[in-house]
């Protein structure tokens, strides 16, 4: 004789009222805007004086080309990078030349992949359960899709934070 057992019969979820999730969406969404997210973009030379050496930098010269290493030196007028690509190991540029400085961390890139982690979890959350509420399922199928939006949004996160925090941007 073979015993079944329901994924219902093994833990009673309870589920939120239909009319509480949209407004909870609204509630939430505003926290996220583009003006919470959005780096501010400085244009004072200062900041980039202010970096410690060795800190790993992306300069962008306004010619289009990248430079990729740890910093080396910051002068009024020049920074000077450490870098293995070039012959010498390292490589000294202007500020005219400059368009954009970005320093990377680690640190950063976690952060993002936590916060939208988070976000993925509570969109998967959200999703799974309309989808269980629409389709009457007897079972807690959110839960598959809240491991999935917490995938998603982790990878999206560590990409968006790998790209470095601007520290410098050209007036």
């Amino acid at each position: 004789m073979t015993t079944r057992f329901f994924i219902r019969d093994l833990a009673a979820v309870p589920r939120l009222p239909g009319r509480l999730l949209l407004p909870g969406l609204f509630l939430i969404l505003p926290l996220f805007s583009q003006a919470v997210l959005a780096q501010d973009a400085k244009n004072n030379w200062g900041e980039a004086m202010k970096i410690n050496q060795g800190s790993k930098l992306t300069i962008k010269t306004k010619t289009g080309r990248k430079f990729s290493g740890k910093l080396s030196a910051v002068t009024a007028d020049s920074i000077t990078l450490s870098t293995v690509k070039a012959s010498g190991g390292d490589v000294a540029l202007k500020r005219e030349e400059i368009a954009e400085i970005r320093k990377k961390s680690g640190a950063r890139t976690a952060g993002y992949a936590a916060l939208l982690g988070g976000v993925g979890l509570a969109g998967g959350y959200g999703i799974g359960y309309g989808i269980g509420e629409a389709k009457e399922a007897s079972f807690a199928v959110e839960y598959q899709t809240m491991a999935f939006g917490v995938a998603v949004g982790a990878i999206v996160g560590a990409i968006i934070g790998s790209r470095g925090e601007v520290v410098y941007k050209a007036p």
